[in-house]
């Protein structure tokens, strides 16, 4: 009876382990879904971006295009483990390309919009005086970190100048025989 027993047990034991694991494997699928989904949506954004502010150069081009048609087909776009995390739908390299076209985007959206107005650089007084002055703000300012600097010991730093690097003659005292009286003893024998 006990052997029945200790196989129902472990059963149930396998049962629930076994459960755990699939619980956990769905969650981690649901994830690589939504990481996929997000960056083939942020790469449409700025492809479309791109392309309709006319900056977009063909490497890039070419990137969105490929890169997006392998998150809609695998659900990834790499499939080396070293290249990234297993959760990842973009290498790290083709986060980079990402990161450098977001980076681009943002500066096109910086740049301001010339629509050749005679009266584009003309500043209102009212905005001048607003300009000049003092800044106003918390007087509270984050200190600054200094530079790092290494502890590094400069060795001719160390060294004594030209004149004193010639080497004096070390001192050897003079041999003086020691000073005692010779002990000579006469003895008489009677």
């Amino acid at each position: 009876m006990p052997s029945d027993y200790d196989k129902q047990q472990w059963q149930e034991e396998q049962a629930a382990r076994d459960s755990a694991v699939e619980k956990q494997r769905e969650k981690e699928r649901k994830t690589r879904e939504r990481a996929a989904r997000n960056a083939r949506r942020k790469l449409e954004r700025l492809h479309k971006t791109l392309s309709e502010k006319g900056e977009i150069t063909d490497f890039e081009n070419e990137f969105g295009e490929s890169v997006v048609e392998r998150l809609d087909k695998f659900g990834s776009a790499f499939h080396d483990r070293e290249k990234g995390r297993p959760g990842d739908a973009l290498s790290f390299a083709q986060k980079r390309v990402v990161a450098a076209m977001n980076k681009k985007v943002k500066d096109l959206k910086k740049k301001p919009i010339d629509n050749h107005d005679p009266d584009s650089d003309y500043e209102r007084t009212a905005d001048r005086w607003k300009h000049s002055g003092k800044k106003r703000g918390s007087s509270f300012k984050p200190k600054k970190k200094k530079s790092f600097t290494p502890r590094v010991r400069n060795l001719e730093d160390d060294m004594p100048p030209e004149s004193l690097t010639e080497m004096p003659q070390p001192f050897i005292p003079e041999y003086k025989a020691p000073r005692h009286k010779p002990f000579l003893r006469i003895v008489k024998n009677d």
